[in-house]
């Protein structure tokens, strides 16, 4: 039996921006140090494919591999206490 990959869930506007932003964030960090997308995700514990797809912004990996890949790169994200409260509307 063939397997078909997941299909990326739906998310918001806002959400895919921000993902998309610190994708953007990550892969500059990657390139100021000099290191390769390999070298980055073999630290991190992931494939380089997981850490393409972190770094163009995909909602489909896991919260966990986005934080190991900024670790690997010695970023440290925002407490989740840092997130702001929106209304519905915005």
């Amino acid at each position: 039996m063939r397997y078909m990959p997941a299909r990326n869930p739906a998310i918001s506007i806002y959400a895919q921006e921000a993902l998309i932003g610190i994708g953007q964030t990550l892969r500059n960090r990657r390139r100021a140090l000099g290191i390769s997308a390999v070298t980055t995700a073999e630290a991190a514990g992931m494939s380089r494919v997981a850490l393409h797809r972190i770094e163009a912004g995909s909602p489909a990996v896991t919260v966990g591999a986005l934080m190991n890949a900024a670790e690997a790169l010695g970023l440290q994200p925002t407490p989740p206490q840092r997130l702001h409260a929106r209304t519905i509307n915005e």
